[in-house]
């Protein structure tokens, strides 16, 4: 049987393979019921991708809704409009891809399955929940900062552990609220900010499993979409709490950030 590795099970996943090619993959898949459930949970998760966000990516941008300081940035609104969803769509692709890469070894069979770290699973579901809700205009966020008392209340409840909110206000981003989101099948919780200029990053945790080992700053890029530094997270596990940190900075600008965050809940 012809060697199949893993770049022809997502090309078939994607129906990219030529009719000769695609007959060697079925053969293979066929021998092979582990590999095919990957390319069906693979075609699953991207009809679900396609079915929540397509009209985000078809939706018009409300310019008229925009504020001043970014309705002045809006010169072309119609480039900006695709730009936009070109965006978004690129993201949501790369994490389809980035996630699914990370299920499957190369190797001379392309049968041995290496299942993604949990931590890094949670840290790709924050950037695609970044993409998605940072670029809101009207809706980034749930709850507003001006209730923050119930925010803090509300998503500590839903995330079954005390939900600290950092300042970050000396670091340039104030809190502007947050919302409640899903993480691994369960609930997590995203605390939005904003720069003067309009920049926005996202802070996202959710409850780990029971004696998920603490781990180090760790980052989670996804491609350039847009500006020159692409978006990116940097995230970390530290007494059973998962945090991700994710914004279109530069890794120096988003790690100071992320060791602000790590430094006030130290303070606990």
């Amino acid at each position: 049987m012809p060697l199949i590795d893993e770049s022809d099970l997502h090309a078939y996943a994607d129906g990219q393979l030529d009719p000769s090619r695609r007959a060697e993959v079925e053969a293979y898949l066929a021998a092979h019921p582990e590999a095919a459930g990957w390319v069906g949970d693979w075609r699953r998760q991207a009809d679900e991708l396609h079915a929540a966000f397509d009209g985000v990516l078809n939706e018009a941008v409300p310019l008229r809704a925009l504020p001043p300081r970014l309705q002045g940035r809006a010169a072309a609104p119609a480039a900006r409009a695709a730009g936009w969803r070109m965006a978004l769509a690129a993201s949501l692709a790369s994490l389809v891809a980035g996630g699914a890469a990370g299920w499957l070894a190369r190797g001379q069979a392309g049968d041995l399955a290496v299942l993604t770290p949990p931590a890094e699973r949670f840290a790709r579901d924050a950037l695609a929940s970044h993409v998605v809700y940072a670029p809101e205009v009207r809706h980034p966020v749930e709850v507003a900062a001006s209730d923050e008392a119930h925010l803090v209340a509300w998503l500590s409840k839903r995330l079954g552990a005390p939900l600290r909110v950092p300042d970050l206000r000396a670091e340039g981003f104030h809190l502007i609220g947050g919302r409640l989101g899903v993480a691994e099948g369960g609930p997590s919780a995203m605390l939005m900010y904003e720069a003067d200029n309009g920049s926005r990053i996202s802070l996202q945790l959710r409850h780990m499993a029971p004696g998920t080992a603490d781990a180090a700053f760790r980052l989670e890029r996804l491609p350039g979409t847009g500006d020159s530094h692409g978006t990116a997270a940097f995230y970390w596990v530290d007494r059973d709490l998962g945090f991700a940190l994710a914004g279109p900075l530069e890794r120096g600008a988003l790690l100071a950030l992320a060791q602000a965050v790590y430094r006030q809940y130290q303070d606990d």
